[in-house]
């Protein structure tokens, strides 16, 4: 079986990789798997908290004039008192929710690096849109020809192993716009369902033989995806599931986000080559309700991350980042209902053992004058400077300008170690990836 360039696969050359596929066995595929000699490339994980999480209430002041106008101005039925909030260690001005123990605790362990007010660089109050926006890499649509950022960032990456099996998933009802034009990104709620299920299970060959004669044609789109879903079927079959064996005897949490997180860390120990996991996670919108709902979130949000962490940081220190974000804040002033209607800048989360730990990015307060037309906290670090600090540092990709459009002032915030290459902000996907870089 021949290998296969992702690249050439995702511009439609065509997969000549599975000419074998009618005859991979099960015992095949975990050859493949155990010849792949192990993960080959640093992990990236992106968690998206669908719904807008409300950072001040992730995140709350603890002291001084911000927690004051939190406190008495802009949440006196809504807000954390400071005698409730996490404590942080070397901090005094923010906290942690009292649901989010987890991450409080990698935080102080120095595993955790917060970024203070982050967000698109034009505001956008709609669920659907911002998320579009951040998934797709840029506001202007039209720059990025029908594709996701992190569909551009596996088209530039000079580093992805051709050897690579399954080098991105997403643990989810459905894909993600981030992989938009890419075919080959797994997109499976549950693994063990990723098969061929009709009739008895003695046609199993018989079917896959089948369909690869169906798939003929190299020059079909349809052949190239059906290939592509055989050949990531017998992968997927033959890791052994249900006999998985967490990390440091981790335990994860019986929540959808902790099942989504566990499937990641088996692919990624199952040396397919996986190198980026979109992980969205909903439920954040809480116009009403916020206390209870909020506790609930943060409480399940902080055990997943935590017992994922310890999973990864038992067999692979070192070699992942967990990035958690959402599409935008919640407005700093609570509602009618207690609770919190849209806003604007919000914290972002990174975690792993190469985190510069601590607070980055700037607060731009809570007062009067402070706040983005009158109501949210305003955005003064582009969501885009952190995430791409960690493709240059740790993914080794430094093709902004590509992965994000019209991006062309990255302003690296150090919150991740690593190399600080150049970035380049070059937009001309052919005279840079064709020549003078492989």
């Amino acid at each position: 079986m021949k290998k296969f360039n992702r690249r050439q696969f995702i511009q439609g050359s065509g997969l000549i990789t599975l000419s074998g596929l009618g005859g991979l066995q099960i015992g095949m595929a975990r050859k493949l798997l155990g010849a792949n000699g192990g993960p080959a490339r640093d992990l990236l994980v992106y968690v998206f908290l669908n719904g807008a999480m409300d950072g001040l209430h992730m995140v709350p002041p603890r002291s001084g004039s911000n927690y004051n106008y939190y406190r008495n101005d802009l949440r006196p039925n809504l807000h954390i008192a400071n005698t409730e909030s996490l404590a942080l260690n070397g901090q005094n001005a923010f906290g942690l929710h009292p649901a989010a123990v987890e991450m409080a605790d990698l935080f102080n362990r120095n595993k955790m690096a917060i970024v203070h007010a982050t967000g698109l660089s034009q505001s956008n109050r709609s669920h659907f849109e911002a998320t579009k926006y951040m998934e797709l890499g840029a506001q202007n649509l039209g720059a990025t020809a029908g594709t996701g950022w992190l569909t551009r960032y596996f088209q530039s990456s000079l580093h992805t192993p051709e050897s690579a099996l399954i080098p991105s998933v997403v643990p989810g009802d459905a894909n993600s716009a981030a992989f938009l034009g890419d075919p080959t990104t797994l997109a499976v709620n549950d693994p063990e369902d990723f098969t061929m299920a009709n009739g008895h299970w003695t046609w199993g060959n018989a079917q896959a033989e089948t369909l690869h004669k169906l798939y003929q044609n190299p020059d079909s789109p349809e052949a190239t995806v059906g290939h592509q879903a055989l050949y990531t079927s017998h992968v997927i079959q033959s890791i052994d599931w249900e006999n998985y064996q967490p990390g440091n005897s981790t335990v994860y949490p019986d929540s959808a986000l902790g099942d989504q997180l566990k499937t990641v860390a088996q692919l990624y120990r199952s040396n397919v080559g996986l190198e980026v996991a979109y992980v969205p996670t909903g439920g954040w919108d809480t116009h009403d309700g916020q206390s209870y709902r909020f506790n609930n979130l943060a409480a399940e949000l902080s055990a997943a991350l935590a017992a994922f962490y310890e999973d990864l940081h038992a067999h692979h220190p070192g070699r992942f980042t967990i990035v958690v974000q959402s599409e935008f804040g919640r407005r700093a002033y609570q509602n009618s209902a207690n609770s919190t209607d849209h806003g604007y800048g919000n914290p972002m989360f990174i975690i792993g053992d190469t985190v510069n730990p601590g607070f980055h990015g700037h607060f731009p307060g809570l007062g009067p004058s402070q706040l983005f037309e009158g109501g949210d906290v305003n955005v003064t670090t582009d969501y885009r400077d952190v995430i791409s600090e960690i493709l240059i540092k740790r993914m080794r990709n430094r093709f902004l300008g590509f992965i994000f459009p019209g991006f062309n002032n990255y302003s690296p915030l150090n919150v991740v170690q690593g190399d600080a290459i150049s970035p380049i902000y070059d937009i001309n996907y052919d005279g840079i990836f064709a020549t003078g870089f492989e």
